[in-house]
């Protein structure tokens, strides 16, 4: 059996981890509003963001560079990729 204070740390170290993962999706991935208003619609739109924020995250502590991560913070690289994005998907006008 575990110690009580050992108990009371990790469900704060749980509480910690459900809290920052909710507060990212609401703030920063839009997790807070429902686009659809079918069940299932609603669970693959949830997993589906889940899915993007967690290969974000993958791709910020695991592929990025410390000097990187210490210039940028995940909103700017998610705001970089995304002006990307968008770049891309300019049409680029046809010459004569």
């Amino acid at each position: 059996m575990a110690p009580t204070g050992v108990v009371v740390q990790l469900g704060h170290g749980r509480w910690t981890i459900e809290n920052q993962g909710f507060n990212e999706t609401a703030n920063h991935w839009h997790g807070d509003h429902v686009y659809r208003h079918h069940e299932n619609a609603i669970l693959v739109l949830w997993l589906l963001t889940m899915l993007a924020c967690n290969l974000f995250m993958v791709f910020y502590r695991r592929n990025l560079k410390d000097a990187v991560r210490a210039a940028y913070d995940t909103l700017q690289i998610g705001r970089m990729i995304t002006a990307e994005l968008y770049q891309s998907l300019k049409i680029q006008p046809r010459g004569p």
